[in-house]
């Protein structure tokens, strides 16, 4: 078929509106978490609307949300604070020994099996003196040198012979056994960088200040979602001004659809995130591991993060344990508790994968899974984690509105066939 002219005028609003929303994301960003909310809270309001007026049906519902969201916040923030007062009161001198001895284990080890080289250690007068210019000295001793014409020679000279290499350590052979050397003392440096106390407090400092956005944030969305659940339909109204009256009843249309999809995938995503902090932290707790809670809310929320979340989620894990746990034998007590972490992240893995996400992800948006792997990879290379998470819900609307004004395309119409 022919490219209709009219189809190149659409694009020019779209892509002007598109400039408009990505350059007012957060404003965006909170309208539709308002959105969303008021979707969920809707049938609440109705209910409520039988005995009371539409504002304090509207109030309580909202007031229901936050007691859920402090909640949240209970069950995270004490956690978070005792685990910060614990570090602060950690002596690092301690720690920073502890480690030198499954830090030295490991460099033996790879040693005897040939996988490193380890060099002769030289004190800092010889590195200062000779390793900067790259001399090697030698002391030669010849022997019998003497001279029957010269008595005054002795019978051993001694010939100090010095050679510029300078240039051998730019060799491939010096410079791999040089890196290999130089391996875990960058190791031990980076790891006594990072639980220096100092950054613990810039860690410390930043956490406050992305909760003071947090924050902003939730008390604009309050506010937006206040209204939104006091007048049902104002989101609707919102669209309805900015589109053209030709389009208006194909808009109303996709909106509704999109909505569809978005509640079901928002409520899958809210089981998914129940499911795996009620799992987690049982089995973390029978295998007797500190902060079970906070570690599995923490890792139920990134588990939102398609792919890389379950990685960040073990990761805070085997972190939080790790330092919940500094003063104690590392071979005997730590090792054990770490392993304990990830045999239940690998459980808790298996169940999501298995169980949770076929029916969240593939039936609640009803797209592939190798679909979904492609978006989530675009999401990523445009946005970074917060890509990641917005692709399918955003992959999601851009379907939608797809097949509403575009269906006549043979694209659209195969990715659209299951909507």
């Amino acid at each position: 078929m022919k490219f209709d002219k009219k189809y190149l005028l659409a694009l020019i609003p779209l892509l002007l509106v598109g400039a408009l929303i990505y350059y007012f994301r957060e404003i965006v960003s909170y309208v539709i978490i308002s959105w969303v909310i008021s979707m969920i809270g809707a049938p609440i309001v109705v209910f409520l609307r039988k005995y009371v007026g539409k504002s304090m049906a509207a109030g309580i519902t909202l007031f229901m949300f936050l007691i859920l969201f402090s909640f949240i916040l209970y069950i995270f923030i004490p956690p978070v604070v005792n685990q910060a007062k614990y570090l602060s009161s950690i002596d690092y001198q301690k720690v920073v020994h502890s480690l030198e001895e499954p830090l030295n284990d490991w460099e033996n080890w790879l040693t005897n099996k040939g996988l490193l080289v380890k060099k002769e250690v030289l004190t800092q007068q010889q590195m200062t003196q000779e390793a900067d210019k790259g001399v090697f000295s030698h002391a030669i001793v010849l022997d019998s040198l003497v001279n029957r014409m010269d008595s005054s020679v002795t019978t051993h000279v001694s010939i100090n012979l010095s050679i510029d290499a300078s240039k051998l350590k730019e060799t491939p052979e010096v410079s791999e056994t040089q890196f290999q050397d130089d391996f875990f003392q960058k190791l031990r440096e980076n790891i006594f960088y990072y639980i220096n106390p100092s950054r613990i407090q810039v860690l410390f400092s930043s956490t406050v200040s992305a909760f003071g956005n947090l924050v902003v944030g939730i008390m604009s969305v309050a506010f937006i979602a206040f209204f939104f659940l006091k007048e049902q339909g104002l989101f609707y109204e919102m669209i309805k001004s900015v589109v053209p009256v030709n389009f208006e009843e194909r808009t109303m249309h996709a909106v509704d659809e999109i909505s569809k999809l978005l509640i079901r995938y928002f409520t899958g995503i809210l089981v998914q995130i129940t499911i795996i902090t009620i799992l987690a932290s049982l089995l973390l707790t029978v295998f007797g591991i500190k902060n079970a809670l906070l570690i599995a809310f923490f890792a139920a929320m990134m588990n939102v993060i398609p792919y890389l979340g379950p990685i960040i989620g073990a990761s805070f894990g085997a972190i939080i344990t790790i330092s919940s746990n500094l003063n104690v034998s590392f071979y005997n007590e730590l090792v054990p508790q770490l392993t304990k972490v990830f045999v239940v992240f690998g459980i808790v893995q298996l169940v999501d994968n298995l169980v949770l996400q076929p029916n969240i992800f593939s039936k609640s948006v009803k797209a592939h899974p190798l679909e979904i792997f492609l978006i989530v990879l675009v999401g990523a290379k445009v946005g970074g984690i917060l890509g990641m998470v917005l692709a399918i819900p955003l992959y999601t609307a851009f379907r939608v509105i797809g097949k509403v004004f575009l269906s006549e395309f043979k694209v659209i119409q195969r990715l659209t066939k299951n909507i």
